[in-house]
Order: structure tokens, then sequence, then C-alpha cells
């Protein structure tokens, strides 16, 4: 995703406000994403249209309170990205991106979209958010194809030993 403004919701900053007088961070925990592109408000509490939502899946904090982030998105729907949510684990939506009249990406039909993105939270308080990463993160996602290969060499592998011993026992006969 090329780079795009990120609107932050009034409720968001307020939540992150809040927790930082607390002593806390507020918890970033889920992505959504959306087909309705618009000019993001402040106050909206949602996505105009959420198509799906998804546990944030890798983070990276790359410093200069940007962080980089990625969301795995899959099923049979299928539909252009306009908008994207960022959810904090209490519900609240932090932050929204969309622009009027723009696709930011596209969700194909019964495949998987892994969406990377990268948040400047520099309009938040210092270390107000904290990325909170599912439990199917992407440094050791294990795809069908993955395990299928895993599966064929290892078959590969008994192959191979079972023919070894056949030709030591005729050699040894």
């Amino acid at each position: 995703m090329s780079a795009q403004i990120l609107t932050i919701t009034t409720a968001g900053l307020n939540e992150c406000i809040a927790a930082r007088d607390q002593g806390l961070s507020a918890r970033l925990s889920h992505v959504s994403i959306g087909d309705v592109a618009h000019q993001p408000d402040p106050s909206l509490q949602a996505l105009i249209n959420e198509r799906q939502r998804s546990e944030i899946t890798q983070s990276v904090d790359i410093g200069g309170n940007q962080i980089q982030l990625a969301a795995r998105f899959s099923g049979p729907e299928e539909f252009p990205i306009r908008e994207i949510g960022f959810w904090l684990d209490t519900g609240t939506l932090l932050a929204i991106v969309s622009e009027p009249n723009r696709n930011l990406s596209f969700k194909t039909r019964d495949g998987t979209a892994i969406q990377p993105f990268t948040l400047d939270l520099s309009a938040l308080p210092r270390d107000s958010v904290q990325v909170v990463v599912g439990t199917e993160n992407l440094n050791i996602l294990i795809t069908g194809e993955m395990a299928s290969i895993g599966t064929a060499f290892i078959q590969s592998c008994l192959s191979q030993i079972a023919l070894t011993q056949r030709i030591s026992k005729l050699e040894n006969s």
C-alpha cells in the first residue's frame, strides 16, 4: 500500500490520552477493510461499510512514532479495498485510511490478501499505543502449500533411506 493519510478518530485519541494518563497504553489489535471510498471524518466510530476484520499478524516499530503492520484477509468474498480501519482491543476505532474515488487494494475471491501498512502515530501521545499481534503471526505462518512441500520432502527422504538400506542389504549378501 502506498503512503496514505491516516485520520485519527476523536474517540481513539481520547482513549489513548486516557490510557497514558493512567500510565498505560491503548492496545491496537485489529485491522478492518471496507469497500466504500470516502473522506475520513475524525468523528467516525466505524467504517462506512466494513467487509472483514482481522487480527494484526505482524508488527515492527521502525522508530519516529512509525509502526509497520500487516494483517491477513481471506475468504470467498471479492471486493475493492477502499477504506481501512485500525481498532483498539476495546472496540474503539483508532484511525481510518480512505480517499474519495480511490481504490487502496483489492481482495480477490477465495484468495488471501496480506495487507502491509505503515502508520505514522506522531499525532498521538508518545508511547500511548501498544500493538497486539494475534495468534497467526506472519513470521511463523505456514500455508497449505508450504505444508505440502514439507510433506513431499520428508517422504522423499524416507524413500531415499529405504533405498539405501536395500542397497546395503544386497551388497552384504
